[in-house]
């Protein structure tokens, strides 16, 4: 399960998206955006593809995690490190997206 509160985290599952029938520029693109850890153009490249369900589905979880981490990572820095029912909220749906994010890559990926 990835760990989805970090971007480094999110970009390694943007770079096992990437569909492997890409015209050679756009993989260039892709490329760029990845080296770049430019997440906001990687969703905006994903936005331009076709759309399937999988991979709308995987976005969405991205994008969700992106929110959840930036939430706590705002969080750590104005709470006390006592715990917290919004913050463990947070991991716990992080756990789910991470895992739902898992499952899509393992069925994705031959065994």
């Amino acid at each position: 399960m990835p760990d989805l509160r970090y971007r480094s985290f999110r970009l390694q599952v943007y770079a096992r998206l990437c569909p492997t029938n890409l015209r050679p520029l756009d993989r260039e693109r892709f490329l760029q955006l990845l080296e770049a850890t430019d997440e906001d153009g990687m969703i905006a490249f994903f936005q331009q593809l076709p759309s399937e369900p999988r991979l709308a589905r995987a976005l969405n979880a991205l994008q969700e995690a992106r929110e959840l981490g930036d939430r706590l990572n705002a969080m750590d820095r104005t709470l006390p490190v006592l715990p917290h029912t919004e913050i463990s909220a947070c991991y716990d749906r992080l756990r789910v997206l991470g895992n739902d994010i898992g499952d899509m890559i393992a069925v994705e990926e031959p065994t």
